[in-house]
């Protein structure tokens, strides 16, 4: 039996511990822009700006990167500058640039990259340190004077008479007191405060050496020997006594160095790619051994883009940028941690237990591993065979079964085997049962039961419905199997029955069971499988599918924390649903949950083994131990790397044309422009992919418009006014920016998009209305001045018939009946009786002439004043009344019908009021209008009752109605106003262009364009 398997054990206690050499980075997530993903080559300097923005310095220009984007910043004057050497973000924001090619420096301020007058740096710039004064300090590469401080405007020079040697500097630094250190080929200085001169620190012969300044202040040199301090805290007095320094990079030429705020060493190297030490302590290691094997490297077969590094920094958010010859690389601290140790998976996946004393065992191919809390993985077992199950019996031994075999670990160690399997095909799971009985389920076998020392089988031959996979001990000591692809079933207690498998799923698939342990929650079982997860609580089955998380897919681990925290691993990774969420997921039909998704952006290198029972476990000291693809990986989740920084927005640039405008406040378009692209960022470094954002353009947008993986913005056809664009933005651990950034923008109208151009358009439409009613109104006084004149004619025509026809035939008659009557006897009765009755015929031909006459009313002179007195006369007033005619304006003569029937309504007014008003007074008062006639009759008379001005006519009496209609047949109208004991007022209005003579006669040219 023991022939099958070896077994190596330490002497103290039958445990091994890994002794391999430091992971590479295996606490960071790595990632990389290189030339595919449109990163510049050759990054000589890295900074990283307010807003955000990364900015560097590279042979091919200036650029600024915002975790998507390498934005190219052209030099003020193209071809002219050289590549930019080195690059400085001051505390104001300014974004200082030297250039190699002319050395002359530049600031990036407010979106425009602007040229300073020259200097006195005549070299090469490789570093730029601003003090706490403000002052920027400049290295170049000059062996004499190679030292320029820059303050209020200036430049001062240092160089030999300040202290400083002859020879090649190698780099500054500046301390938190404004001290600076310079590395130089025969030593340290540093600039005192006071004499303002270099002094020798550390005198030696070495050919390069960088400085960093770790969390304390102390003064860190990595050169051939290797880093280690040189001063004590806050760069004052002298290092503890180093017993071995870290042996970093020994290259004669090398990297610039760094120490994050976590207090760790990276350092660049030329040609070894990067290397980290953490946390080094000021005394050095221990041994030899140790100043070399606490040293991480990480390379190009790592997958950093090159291996010749020369410049890093740490930015807002804690992650690492290191620039190399052909792109940048960034590390930021993993959530999940890989184990590279455990490199040999199992081909169905490593298998996990979680065992009662909270240590972790993990089965991999040919070795088993235990996790003490807090530990590491220590092998306990080597095996020839594969491991197949690994269970934890009621007493907390181990069981580990390999092939036919089964090994029992105990107290550390191992201690014996069991009775073999009974059946050669392969073993799926096991689980013990209340009774301490060993039950496996073998998928094409059925299930067996170790009672004691004999092998039973349960349950007879495997069938459709009948064939045993996933089983577990539950809460209550039950074991439950996946009887089949249908059904669930408790097998050593079959009075408690069955269930269905929650969801659809294929023979032979396996699924996903997890009981949580006794006291975490009230929910008894969970059920994962392709499409998501499902729980037994209280008897009913609730769910949460993929439709309502896209992420829980293919789910083949389960566990819940005894915070109520839901982890679920599947083909997507690691979900993290808090517990409040998980449980409105599971009771709220359609609620869709938050949650975290840890994947390889959070360092899972490899994602849950599909194979695996159950791919996560959690150990007693909280850590989530994963199952991956290519080995084991773990999660604490007391220390999950977030990012609390909120992002920062940026409008990058708008584009209006062929013109950009770069970081605008506000833009002015010029008129006639509509159409806009914007672009902007949302400056979240550490994980820019899954950044969110949304955007609204106030006075054109009715909401907010999500972005999606898009940071650009269209609109076309503005119409002229105000508008201001604004982003929020988001980053991955949904800490939000809700105050964004913004920008004024103005559309400028055209003449005709002007509010002149509107006003124009109103008066002419008002113009244009006006006119047409004027011309309607002329229209309308033509056509009656037509009728008038028509009855003029015929009232002429009428007259010269009857003076023609009938008056001279009344006339001859009557001479023929003279002739007779003078030849009768005068005195006689017949003559007299002729004379008289011809003297009554020539009364009626005098009336004939009168009417003749009065149809000629076109002989009748066209003063008003005179009609008007004329009228007054015949209506034979009482003495007493006074009458007063007034003329208003210049008199015109009046239209012949007009005037008739003007006289005839004046005559009817006065005849009303000398018979009905009892008035003292009269006035009438003609208005000569351009556009109208206008005549008042005013009496201070009784007025007219409201009834006969309500009906507008006496009962019997057409007076009234006379009036109106005589108006009517000049166009003109009528109106009385009356009120008891006020008088009466009968205003006659007649339209222009019929009451007078000559009509509306045109004065002038626009008077003549009017009447066309």
């Amino acid at each position: 039996m023991l022939s099958l398997t070896l077994l190596m054990a330490s002497p103290s206690g039958g445990q091994t511990p890994l002794r391999s050499p430091p992971a590479a980075f295996a606490t960071y997530t790595h990632q990389k822009w290189g030339r595919e993903r449109g990163a510049p080559k050759q990054i000589y300097s890295l900074a990283q700006g307010r807003d955000g923005y990364l900015w560097l310095a590279t042979v091919q220009g200036l650029y600024r990167f915002d975790g998507a984007r390498f934005e190219h910043i052209q030099s003020p004057r193209p071809g002219n500058e050289g590549h930019p050497s080195a690059v400085l973000v001051a505390r104001n924001g300014d974004v200082w640039v030297n250039f190699a090619g002319s050395h002359r420096f530049a600031i990036y301020r407010n979106g425009v990259l602007k040229l300073l007058p020259p200097s006195p740096v005549r070299h090469r710039v490789s570093t730029m340190r601003e003090g706490p004064d403000g002052a920027i300090w400049v290295l170049s590469d000059a062996e004499d004077d190679p030292l320029f401080r820059y303050r209020d405007g200036r430049w001062k020079q240092y160089g030999r008479r300040d202290g400083i040697p002859s020879g090649n500097p190698f780099d500054m630094v500046v301390d938190a007191a404004g001290a600076v250190w310079l590395t130089h080929a025969s030593a340290v200085l540093r600039l005192d405060l006071n004499r303002n001169q270099f002094s020798p620190r550390k005198p030696w012969n070495d050919t390069v050496a960088r400085m960093a300044i770790d969390p304390a202040g102390r003064i860190w040199l990595s050169t051939e020997r290797g880093s280690y301090p040189i001063t004590g805290e806050q760069g004052r007095g002298s290092p503890p006594r180093v017993l071995f320094p870290y042996m970093t990079d020994r290259p004669q030429i090398r990297g610039f160095t760094l120490f994050d705020r976590d207090g760790n060493l990276w350092v660049a190297t030329e040609y070894r790619g990067v290397q980290r030490v953490q946390r080094p302590s000021p005394r050095g290691a221990s041994s030899r051994s140790e100043a070399s094997a606490v040293v991480e490297r990480f390379t190009d077969q790592n997958g950093l883009t090159s291996n010749v590094t020369e410049r890093l920094i740490q930015d807002l958010e804690g992650n690492i940028w290191v620039g190399t010859e052909k792109g940048i690389d960034r590390f930021r601290r993993a959530s999940v941690v890989d184990v590279p140790e455990l490199d040999d998976p199992h081909v169905f996946g490593d298998q996990l237990l979680a065992a009662r004393d909270g240590s972790i065992f993990i089965a991999e191919a040919s070795r088993i591993y235990r996790v003490a809390p807090g530990d590491d993985p220590k092998s306990v077992m080597f095996a020839d065979q594969r491991p197949s199950t690994i269970c934890e019996a009621p007493n907390r031994d181990i069981w580990i079964t390999l092939y036919r075999t089964i090994h029992v670990f105990r107290n550390g160690r191992m201690v014996g085997t069991k009775p073999k399997l009974p059946t050669d095909i392969t073993v799926y799971d096991c689980a013990f049962d209340a009774r301490g009985d060993y039950w496996i389920s073998v998928a094409r076998a059925g299930l067996y039961r170790l009672r004691g020392n004999r092998w039973e089988r349960m349950f007879g031959e495997t069938g459709p419905d009948f064939r045993p996979r996933t089983m577990i001990e539950d809460r209550h000591r039950r074991i439950l199997v996946q009887w089949s692809h249908r059904t669930l079933r408790y097998a050593a207690s079959p009075a408690v029955g069955s269930m269905s498998v929650p969801f659809a799923i294929e023979d032979p698939q396996p699924v996903t069971i997890y009981s949580p342990p006794s006291g975490v929650g009230e929910v008894d079982l969970y059920v994962g499988g392709p499409e998501g997860v499902s729980r037994l609580l209280e008897g009913r089955w609730q769910h949460l599918s993929k439709d309502r998380l896209p992420s829980l897919i293919n789910v083949n681990g389960i566990v819940v924390t005894r915070e109520g925290d839901h982890w679920i691993a599947g083909s997507a990774g690691i979900v993290r649903i808090p517990r409040a969420e998980a449980e409105a997921a599971f009771s709220t039909p359609g609620y869709r949950p938050r949650y975290e998704l840890f994947n390889e952006d959070s360092g899972l290198a490899s994602l849950p083994h599909d194979h695996s029972r159950r791919s996560i476990v959690q150990g007693g000291d909280g850590r989530i131990w994963i199952a991956t693809q290519a080995g084991v990986a773990w999660i604490d989740p007391a220390r999950l790397t977030r990012n609390m920084h909120p992002p920062k927005l940026w409008v990058s640039s708008v584009r209006v044309g062929n013109r950009s405008y770069r970081d605008p406040k506000t833009i002015r378009l010029k008129a006639g422009e509509s159409d806009i692209e914007i672009d902007f960022s949302v400056l979240s470094l550490s994980n820019p992919d899954r950044t969110e954002a949304m955007y609204m353009l106030e006075g054109q947008d009715d909401g907010w418009t999500s972005s999606g993986h898009r940071r650009e913005a269209f609109y076309t056809n503005l119409v002229p006014g105000r508008y201001r664009f604004r982003v929020v933005g988001m980053n991955e651990d949904g800490i939000e920016n809700r105050d964004g950034v913004s920008v004024d923008i103005e559309v400028v109208p055209t003449f005709v998009q002007s509010i002149w151009f509107a006003v124009v358009l109103a008066i002419a439409a008002v113009f244009i209305i006006w006119f047409l009613l004027r011309l309607r109104s002329a229209q309308v006084a033509a056509q009656m001045r037509g009728r008038l004149e028509q009855r003029l004619m015929e009232r002429e025509a009428i007259a010269r018939d009857l003076h023609d026809t009938l008056l001279q035939g009344v006339q001859g008659f009557m001479f023929r009946i003279q002739a007779i009557v003078n030849r009768l006897a005068a005195g006689s009765e017949e003559r007299l009786s002729l004379e008289k009755a011809l003297d009554h015929a020539d009364d009626l031909v005098t009336q004939g002439r009168e009417s003749v006459r009065d149809l000629r009313v076109s002989d009748m002179e066209g003063d008003l004043r005179r009609t008007l007195q004329d009228a007054v006369d015949d209506a034979l007033l009482d003495d007493a009344i006074d009458v007063q005619i007034v003329e208003l304006g210049s008199p015109r003569e009046i239209h012949p019908l007009a005037l008739a029937e003007i006289k005839a309504i004046v005559g009817e007014a006065l005849f009303n009021i000398g018979r009905h008003a009892g008035a003292a007074e009269v006035e009438l008062v003609a208005s000569y209008g351009r556009r109208s006639l206008r005549l008042r009759v005013h009496d201070d008379g009784c007025g007219i009752p409201v009834e006969v001005l309500d009906s507008g006519r006496r009962k019997g009496h057409f007076g009234l109605t006379g009036m109106r209609e005589r108006s009517q047949l000049i166009g003109g109208s009528v109106e009385l106003r009356s009120e008891t004991g006020g008088g009466t007022e009968v205003v006659i209005e007649v339209p222009g262009g019929v009451a007078y003579r000559d009509g509306n006669k045109p004065a002038g040219f626009f008077s003549r364009l009017w009447l066309l």
